[in-house]
Order: structure tokens, then sequence, then C-alpha cells
């Protein structure tokens, strides 16, 4: 098997070709290309002079903000096998190879043989509406993000400078409350003219403390990933614990490994908290008293409860059944 690691930068990819395990680099299974269509076409050129092509090599990268979509719809096109490597996986596995130095041409490396090397799971482009969806509530995110930044900044100016330039600031948080009605507006229509999606977000949404913005963002998260089960799904999640301790000296307080979408992670805890506030009868609040009254902490029995989201809103989206615990 031909693994192709590929380190993705803004201008640029390293790509690193291996087809067997190595203890270091060399410099002649080294290519690096632009990151554009005719960089694409130059690597799948440099391929051919080997021998090789797209079609029979698995590809494994780390996926980043924006720089590597055009790439694995590329790829995909190309027929090839894509692994999106998570980046907290690859970086301790690159530190199990003994490497202190950091560098493009290292890290393609690492990702050559961490293809080589470990179990992986291939990614398969979503749907065209999938792929809006995602971008729509990341954008959202962000803008959201962007308008409580402003309100901050408005909050903390002297009265003198609140005078000045608050209203300039103020503009601007209603600006972005605007695009955030736009975008919400859009998310909307775009899921109420989707048959399936309609439906699996009115089944989502029956869950207690699922609104319509969680309910999105675990819609994308599904459809964007091949997991087998729940678990698998909070796993990614970081919604498990992570435990540190060591004989009877050693005895750390467990946490969350924090994996994956941070947005998604913040979207769960505010709305299990709010199981806590409103106290609404359901199965989910009574798992929750369970946890507190076995001693659980109040931000691990939370937790936990968004993990029991995630469990129950993947049987859900895999099944297509009705949320049915009373």
């Amino acid at each position: 098997m031909f693994v192709l690691g590929i380190d993705v930068s803004k201008d640029k990819l390293d790509c690193y070709i291996s087809s067997e395990v190595e203890e270091k680099p060399k410099r002649s299974r080294q290519v690096q290309i632009e990151n554009s269509s005719d960089g694409f076409e130059k690597l799948a050129s440099k391929l051919s002079q080997k021998g090789l092509s797209i079609q029979s090599l698995t590809v494994v990268l780390e996926p980043t903000n924006t720089y590597h979509q055009e790439l694995i719809y590329w790829l995909h096109a190309q027929k090839a096998m894509i692994c999106l490597a998570n980046p907290k996986d690859t970086y301790h596995f690159a530190k199990s190879l003994g490497r202190d130095s950091k560098t493009d041409r290292l890290d393609c490396f690492a990702l050559a043989q961490f293809g080589l090397t470990r179990k992986l799971h291939f990614w398969q482009p979503p749907s065209k509406n999938i792929r809006k969806l995602d971008a729509l509530v990341r954008q959202r995110a962000r803008i959201i993000q962007n308008r409580q930044r402003e309100v901050s900044r408005l909050g903390s100016l002297p009265a003198a400078e609140k005078k000045w330039i608050g209203p300039y600031i103020q503009k601007s948080i209603d600006l972005f409350r605007k695009q955030e009605e736009k975008i919400d507006a859009e998310i909307e229509a775009l899921i109420a003219h989707d048959k399936e999606l309609k439906a699996t977000n009115k089944r989502l949404q029956t869950i207690p403390t699922v609104g319509k913005v969680i309910a999105s963002y675990l819609i994308v998260l599904f459809s964007s990933r091949d997991f087998q089960n729940g678990a698998q799904a909070a796993a990614f999640c970081g919604l498990i614990p992570k435990e540190y301790q060591s004989g009877s000296s050693i005895k750390g307080k467990a946490r969350i490994t924090k994996r994956g979408p941070g947005k998604l992670r913040a979207a769960l805890r505010m709305g299990v908290t709010a199981i806590e506030v409103v106290k609404t009868p359901s199965f989910l609040t009574e798992y929750y008293n369970r946890l507190i009254a076995a001693g659980k902490a109040k931000t691990c029995a939370l937790c936990a409860l968004a993990r029991k989201i995630i469990v129950i809103a993947f049987a859900m989206w895999r099944d297509k059944t009705e949320y049915s615990f009373s």
C-alpha cells in the first residue's frame, strides 16, 4: 500500500510518498506543490513519473480551517482514499517517533507513517446541502463571536470613550445582529426545502435541550463522519473522560479530552445547563439528578449529560427514529 502524507498550508502542500515503515524521511520521496488546481495536476504528473496514480493511493492529511477543502474534493474526484486525521492523534504519533523538530517536511513524513501504521477512517464528501449547512453554521458562529467581542468592548470602555466611540461600536453590534438573523433565516430555509433534512431536524429537536442550533451542528457532524455508534461520535466531540492516575501517589482529576468541534461542545454545554435551571421533568433530568446524587461534580455531570445527548441523537439519526424517552 502506498500512502501519501500531505501537510497543508495556505499556499503550498508538502507531500511524502511511502509504502513502508521508515525511521527518517528520504528527499526522493518528497514533493512540494502549490495549494491550487494547477498544483494538484502537477502532483498527479509527478506521481505518474513514479509509476503511481492518485487512484492507487491512500492519502492522509489533517483538516485545516478551509485550506484543505479544494484539495480533498479534487482527490475524491480522482478516486483516492482520503483520511482526515485528528491533529491531536498525529501530534502524539509524531512525538512517538522521537521527533523534536517540527518542519513541513517532517510533518508530511509523519502523516505518511501514521497512515501505514494506524487503522484509518476514510472521508466521504457530504451532500451539497450538508456542505452548505456546514458553511452557514460555521459562519453563524463567527458572527456571534464577533458580536460578543464588540459587546464586551463596549461594556469595558471608560465613560468618556463610550461617549465618543460607543455609537460606532453599537452600529457594529447591530450589524452583526442583523447578519445573525439573516443567516438563521437562510439555515431555516435550507432545511425546510430539503425533505430529509427537515425530517431529521424535526426529530432531533424533540430531544430535551436540543434546539435548532444544536440540531444543525448534529446534522452536519453525523453526515460528515463515518461513525459506527454514538460512543464514537461522543469521543470525536471530546466528551469522554481523560484520567490521570499512576500507582497510589498520583491521582489527578478526570477531565474531558476536548477533541473535535469546540463550537458544538459549547452549544451542548449551554443546552444541558438549561436542564439544571429549568428542571423540566425528563429522562435526561433524572439521569442528571442520579449523577449528582452519586457524588459527581456538577461539571462532570453536565459533560456526561452532553455525551448522553450525543449518543441518543446519533441513534435517532442513524435509525431515523423518534425520541421515545419520557
